[in-house]
């Protein structure tokens, strides 16, 4: 996406460059269809003066002329639209693909500062927004530009004293409209913002809505939204009043012109100084200014608005996060992986984090990291994960520093599970195979055995064809981790970490989930994160993060504690 912060007026050109073809032919389009619309007025004063003369031939050629002419406008105009119109869409998909390739190319890190109802903003309406001024609003634009100096040309070829006198009324116009665009234009950036607030708090209440039910937080919610959406009506009526602005002062400019017309050329044709004829061109030439003078100010406010929602855009796109290494076939050797942490440190702005921290895992080998909440057991499998990068210390993978040269590397030969397991509103198939789509239902099979779901995808009524639904909605919160275990497992990863990936899987499941792991180690590299002391007996190593605070170095590794057995008293 092109840096669009340091232009002012033109803006919008580097969406265009690349369409410089296709903005040509709209160009010559609009030039064809103004210059076919201001002749017209021409031939209809030729055709009166005609008259005036009782030359009934020649009127009736000036006549044919004058309808030659207006068919050759009505096609102009037909090809000026569908041109200009359709390379706004084009520009919008291009910018919407970009957008959704950009985002999907941020790191972790910049969707903890980012909001998603912020970014469904941009992406729906702002986007929407810079379509309307490369469209309608560039169009109409240009009409203006190819329109006035063939009509002034021909008004001054006619009477250059009466031209002067009917146009000095629009000199007003211009500081008009001025005025209006940057009040329309400081509007529009708090509308935006408004509205970024409002499909934020949209979203954030109906993906919350069990939380919000449960604790009877109906009213509120819906007290607070309306307050945001109070907001976002004030606003949006304020912009209307100022974009109903446009229309009167173009309509009163006009009337002015058309005014002046008839007093002033009224007397000129009353001293003999212009004919009949030259003031129905005058009529006709005032007509024809009138409609592209009053989308002018409409134009001049869609680009207002787009100018807003493009600098939202590039606020978006000069975030300062690092893009991802784009994604590439990758080769990986067929043994677990070995990975290592040297002095690692990793904290927040609270204090809180991980580090230093040193350790090493051989390929195969197995660590259970067992903590309470905030120990930084998420924190640790993130860093390994290559989802943050630790601000000291080092990550190597198979004895090499992991760099974003080697990322896609690592994230190719990785299963990985987080706490909340994510679903997406497609079938259960593609949600398991997501990782690795060209796996059997034989392979499918298998590791829904291993992961204790093999009867519940029997009990479904289309079976692996099921469709989940909205983050798995129709699964429990057991099914939904054990989905996204199975997810990890079916990569045949050369590093699998799993973040408390059990915690809302009950006792007995749980326990034969745990044995039927037994087989998978030695054939991954196992980082197992949990609260649970007794899933550490999955592992041969166990650690103890330091509660997200270390006063210095610490080395991580040992034998798992067994747990004691004993009846309840």
């Amino acid at each position: 996406m092109a840096d669009l912060s340091n232009s002012k007026l033109w803006w919008w050109w580097p969406l265009m460059a690349r369409h410089r073809r296709t903005l040509y032919w709209g160009l010559g389009a609009t030039v064809w269809c103004s210059v076919a619309a201001s002749v017209v007025p021409y031939w209809a004063g030729r055709a009166v003066h005609a008259l005036e003369g009782q030359d009934w031939q020649g009127s009736r050629g000036f006549l044919a002329w004058m309808l030659a002419f207006t068919a050759l406008a009505g096609v102009g105009r037909y090809l000026m639209r569908n041109t200009l119109i359709g390379l706004s869409r084009e520009v919008e998909r291009e910018q919407r693909e970009s957008l959704y390739g950009f985002l999907l190319a941020r790191p972790f890190a910049f969707y903890e500062r980012q909001r998603v109802g912020d970014l469904m903003s941009r992406v729906g309406d702002d986007v929407g927004t810079v379509r309307m001024a490369t469209g309608p609003g560039l169009m109409s634009f240009l009409q203006v530009l190819s329109i006035l100096p063939v009509t002034l040309a021909l008004m001054f070829h006619t009477s250059w004293r009466l031209t002067l006198a009917v146009m000095l009324p629009f000199s007003f116009l211009a500081l008009g409209f001025y005025i209006i665009g940057k009040w329309s234009h400081m509007v529009q950036q708090k509308l935006q913002l408004a509205f970024a607030a409002l499909s934020t708090f949209s979203h954030e209440t109906i993906s919350g809505e069990r939380v919000v039910q449960a604790f009877g937080l109906e009213a509120a919610r819906v007290a607070q939204f309306g307050a945001l959406s109070r907001r976002h009506a004030m606003l949006s009526m304020k912009q209307s009043v100022i974009f109903s602005a446009y229309a009167p002062l173009s309509a009163f400019i006009s009337g002015v012109s058309a005014l002046v017309l008839v007093a002033y050329g009224g007397s000129l044709v009353v001293r003999g100084a212009l004919n009949l004829g030259d003031l129905t061109a005058f009529t006709g030439f005032l007509v024809a200014l009138a409609w592209p003078m009053m989308s002018l100010g409409w134009s001049i406010n869609l680009f207002q608005r787009a100018k807003a929602g493009q600098e939202r855009l590039n606020e978006l796109f000069h975030s300062p996060e690092r893009s991802l290494p784009p994604a590439e076939a990758i080769t990986l050797p067929g043994a677990p992986a070995a990975i290592g942490l040297e002095g690692v440190v990793h904290r927040f702005e609270t204090g809180r984090g991980l580090g230093p921290l040193t350790l090493d895992l051989a390929p195969g080998d197995s660590l259970a990291v067992v903590g309470g909440i905030g120990s930084g057991k998420t924190l640790l499998l993130q860093v390994l994960a290559g989802l943050r990068e630790p601000q000291a210390g080092r990550l190597r993978l198979d004895g090499e520093p992991l760099s974003e040269a080697t990322l896609r590397r690592h994230w190719a030969g990785l299963g990985w599970v987080p706490q909340e397991a994510f679903l997406f509103s497609d079938t259960l198939r593609m949600n398991l195979a997501m990782g690795r789509p060209e796996a059997t239902d034989e392979e499918i099979w298998e590791i829904a055995r291993i992961v204790a779901m093999d009867d519940l995808i029997r009990r479904l009524p289309e079976g692996l064809d099921t469709v989940v639904g909205e983050r798995g909605v129709i699964l429990s919160g057991g099914e939904r981790q054990r989905t996204a275990l199975a997810r990890a497992l079916l990569r045949r990863p050369r590093l699998l970490l799993l973040d408390d990936a059990l915690s809302a899987v009950d006792a007995e499941t749980e326990s034969r989930i745990l044995e039927n792991l037994r087989g998978f180690l030695g054939t991954s590299t196992l980082v197992l994160a949990t609260h649970r002391v007794f899933v550490a007996e999955t592992c041969n190593r166990s650690a103890i993060p330091p509660g997200g605070r270390s006063a210095g170095p610490r080395r991580i590794g040992g034998r798992p504690r067994r747990r004691r057995r004993g009846r309840l008293r």
